[in-house]
């Protein structure tokens, strides 16, 4: 039986492997262009906020599910295979996910290629769901990161940082255009692919990365993530982060992220 989490929400079966689904809130009502998506299903700090919000008022909020874990187990030939539902919107970035997740599983093997084509599936499911390459709508990804980075100096254990994306910036990585000044904890930003809504989220106070174009047509700069995948495809795209307690160190950023919400909700 697959679990629903929120009021007046639906199930929507993956069906090549039905233990993985979306939970979907809100419907196709076009006087909304905003769909919001959580891939990873341990990161869930304010989506309870927002699951009401969207039922309330307007828009779409798809939640992919499995088993409550971070990575989606692909059920290959009775074999398990790990991939980052961050990392299937395109090729080279689905090979190297499972690639990296499964060091294991020899790439020239039939199971690894199998689990690249159900990935890629997996993929195309819930860009079909988010409703398709329409460059009207707008993807706003809803994320929580761990406290600080590693090898920070100060315990951190993630990998999504203002102070970790400064020094990227500073030391060439091609990926990134450009990164406001640190205001607040390093740990809640927006990452975003239009720099008109980069110099906005500035201007407002907010922390913010801007991606850099290149991710569309450098191979090494394609980490399949979906923010590529919108560039790529001339979608508008939004990435909201806040930290998260794990493990026992930092917190839940819940009214921080309730306020980058509430200002992406007024976006149009």
């Amino acid at each position: 039986m697959l679990s629903l989490l929120f009021a007046s929400s639906i199930a929507v079966v993956f069906h090549q492997q039905s233990d993985i689904y979306l939970e979907v809130v809100g419907n196709d009502n076009i006087a909304s262009r905003q769909v919001f998506f959580a891939p990873h299903e341990n990161e869930h700090v304010a989506n309870q906020y927002l699951a009401k919000k969207i039922s309330q008022e307007k828009g779409r909020f798809l939640i992919l599910r499995q088993a409550g874990q971070r990575q989606i187990a692909l059920s290959i030939n009775k074999q398990t295979v790990f991939v980052d539902p961050n990392r299937i919107f395109t090729l080279n970035g689905i090979r190297d996910s499972v690639k990296n997740l499964n060091p294991k599983l020899a790439i020239s093997s039939r199971n690894f290629q199998l689990a690249v084509k159900r990935a890629q599936a997996l993929g195309q499911f819930i860009v079909t769901k988010m409703g398709g390459l329409n460059k009207q709508n707008t993807w706003l990804a809803v994320h929580n990161n761990t406290q600080g980075y590693k090898n920070d100096g100060q315990g951190g254990i993630g990998n999504v940082s203002m102070i970790r994306y400064r020094y990227k910036l500073s030391t060439g990585a091609r990926y990134l255009s450009k990164v406001t000044p640190l205001i607040g904890d390093e740990d809640d930003l927006f990452f975003v692919t239009n720099k008109q809504d980069f110099v906005q989220m500035q201007a407002k106070g907010f922390n913010a990365v801007l991606q850099n174009p290149v991710v569309t047509t450098d191979i090494e700069e394609d980490d399949g993530s979906l923010s590529v995948y919108a560039q790529m495809n001339g979608i508008r795209y939004i990435n909201i982060e806040a930290e998260r307690e794990f493990q026992g160190k930092g917190e839940d950023h819940l009214p921080m992220q309730i306020k980058m919400l509430n200002y992406t909700l007024s976006l149009h």
